[in-house]
């Protein structure tokens, strides 16, 4: 989602640098009047995507996001399981230890079982949380080339200049809502599962 977030602040910033640039690189006329420069405004053609609704709405999205979790809740299952198995093995060794039912010899060697096993639940815990991130990541990049894909294909299709990313944390402070075009691409992304 992040990164998602991430691609379309960059098509932002893209899109405010080219204003930027095309605005003050332009030579200037000395005798410039304010109905001049606004033909530069309505000549580009500009529409955003509210990417919180978007995010909210897309079924891929959703269900990539809900089997995710859905992992990392099994994964925490299986690993709390198994922590909860070493501290019992933990706790009976120390009862041993205490009421000296065992040789020096078996308790040592005990304690070293249980270590490596300590050791092993926090190489599995580690191992699986890179799992889930590296999915994650190859989830978002898929997403963002889907809508990214998504929004060319519009963009060819209406002409527009820029597409521009709004929602929570976005550089975009205000918009005109008819310049929402958050629904087509929807539709068109929930259709193309």
């Amino acid at each position: 989602m992040n990164r998602i977030l991430l691609g379309l602040n960059i098509l932002l910033l893209l899109a405010v640098g080219y204003l930027y640039v095309d605005k003050y690189s332009a030579p200037t006329e000395e005798h410039q009047t304010p109905a001049d420069t606004s033909s530069l405004a309505t000549s580009l053609s500009i529409a955003y995507v509210n990417t919180d609704t978007l995010l909210n709405n897309y079924d891929l999205f959703i269900q990539k996001q809900k089997a995710i979790s859905e992992r990392e809740k099994n994964a925490d299952s299986k690993l709390k399981a198994q922590a909860r198995s070493l501290e019992r093995e933990i706790m009976m060794l120390n009862e041993k230890a205490s009421k000296g039912t065992m040789t020096p010899k078996d308790l040592q060697a005990e304690e070293q079982r249980l270590t490596i096993k300590q050791q092993q639940l926090m190489a599995d815990q580690e191992k699986i949380t890179k799992e889930l991130m590296e999915e994650s990541g190859k989830i978002n990049d898929e997403l963002q080339s889907e809508i990214t894909s998504t929004l060319r294909l519009i963009q060819a299709q209406y002409a527009y200049d820029f597409v521009l990313s709004y929602g929570a944390g976005s550089p975009v402070l205000a918009v005109n809502d008819s310049l929402d075009i958050t629904q087509e691409v929807l539709t068109r992304l929930n259709q193309s599962k």
